[in-house]
């Protein structure tokens, strides 16, 4: 993913008290130092609405092809879509094209973020040919993108913050630590309800996945009880 520098963090009351709650954490890493600040900065996100996120459209699009081509296979699918012009394309180039067409080319940060919480799910997951999405499952994949897009928003914010005064080694271990504490709250405590009944195609398939956004930042409100 790109580095952050440059990155203006809003200036809302939210945003300053997820700043100073980074700050401390920093100073001091510990579990509970984790827990306050990604609470703060979960409720900064929440403030800040989700309308128009490129993360929520590019995950509704590639669970809606997933879906497709598991039912349909991927010729069909990539017909549905008015790709014909990536039929007999490898998988590499396909799954390249989809994420960028889902994700307005990545134009903006925001947009290239997006792309990069998408493919990076795809990667861990191991989904490098289209045959697989028959195995994987659609809760598992749209949890790793929460998961990925949650970890590298994060670290898209404060990683050069977190990086002030301090080796690059150093850096990388603050971060790991709070990736590692989003995945594992995500993983054993967020629950993905009724996907399989979910048109991505529609509306409504926009609506289940900002939904379970909403749902994976508000968790780690309720994970930091404040002193």
């Amino acid at each position: 993913m790109g580095t952050s520098k440059g990155y203006i963090a809003p200036t809302r009351i939210e945003w300053s008290r997820t700043k100073s709650a980074v700050t401390e954490m920093s100073k001091n890493l510990n579990s509970n130092s984790i827990a306050n600040a990604t609470s703060k900065y979960a409720s900064a996100m929440k403030t800040d609405g989700f309308q128009g996120s490129t993360f929520i459209h590019g995950a509704t699009g590639i669970l809606g092809f997933a879906k497709s081509v598991a039912n349909y296979g991927l010729e069909a699918s990539l017909r549905n879509i008015g790709r014909e012009d990536l039929l007999g394309k490898s998988s590499d180039v396909i799954w390249n094209e989809l994420l960028h067409h889902y994700t307005n080319n990545g134009a903006t940060k925001e947009d290239a973020l997006a792309i990069d919480a998408l493919s990076l799910s795809l990667k861990i997951l191991n989904i490098d040919d289209f045959d697989k999405l028959a195995d994987i499952s659609m809760d598992v994949l749209l949890k790793e993108m929460l998961v990925n897009f949650v970890e590298l928003n994060f670290e898209f914010r404060f990683a050069e913050k977190i990086g002030k005064e301090r080796s690059p080694d150093e850096t990388t271990q603050i971060l790991s630590s709070v990736k590692g504490y989003i995945r594992s709250s995500l993983y054993e405590q967020l629950t993905i309800k009724d996907i399989g009944n979910i048109d991505f195609g529609s509306l409504s398939g926009n609506q289940y996945v900002e939904s379970a956004l909403i749902d994976a930042y508000t968790l780690f409100e309720t994970l930091y009880e404040e002193d």
